[in-house]
């Protein structure tokens, strides 16, 4: 019995992965953590990860909006031109009457007033309300349509009954 390749690629290209580029870097293969670790270094190093500051805030009529705030890249503040003292806000619904809202501060923004600024915003109240309307109004009309056809299937299934009891009654009466 001879041996088979477990791979049908050579020897040397199944040793690289990633089109040719390492798994590790020769950095991460000095330290002792393993590259289980290291990889975990390079995704946290592109990732948000770490919010300076993120709290959920309830509006009292049920809407809750997590709120993150975090210091712009550079390329965001060079990309939509933030002043030292401007905030560029993202939000999104986030489901049912929720929303989450990110505050991209610039560097320079005073660190004291952030929390504040956020909680006096209500860019993500304003999504889940215009969400929530407009899902509650398709809803609305959702039910609507569905009670209209319960109602013609009511009138059918009356017309039936009646149909059925003039039949009985033309054909089947005693006095025969």
């Amino acid at each position: 019995m001879s041996a088979v390749p477990t791979s049908p690629l050579p020897e040397e290209w199944t040793a690289m992965s990633n089109n040719g580029i390492s798994e590790t870097r020769v950095s991460d293969e000095i330290r002792d953590d393993g590259p289980e670790a290291a990889r975990a270094r390079r995704a946290a190093a592109f990732l948000p990860g770490d919010w300076f500051l993120e709290f959920q805030q309830d509006y009292g009529d049920g809407v809750l909006v997590t709120k993150r705030g975090l210091d712009a890249s550079p390329l965001v503040v060079r990309k939509y031109e933030i002043g030292a003292d401007e905030v560029l806000a993202f939000s999104t619904y986030d489901g049912k009457r929720r929303a989450m809202t990110v505050f991209h501060f610039h560097p320079d923004f005073d660190s004291e007033r952030r929390r504040r600024y956020m909680e006096a915003h209500r860019e993500g109240y304003d999504v889940a309300v215009e969400v929530t309307g407009h899902l509650a109004a398709e809803r609305a009309g959702r039910q609507a349509a569905v009670r209209r056809r319960m109602k013609k299937a009511g009138r059918a299934v009356a017309l039936a009954a009646q149909a059925a009891a003039v039949f009985i009654l033309a054909h089947y009466s005693p006095g025969r």
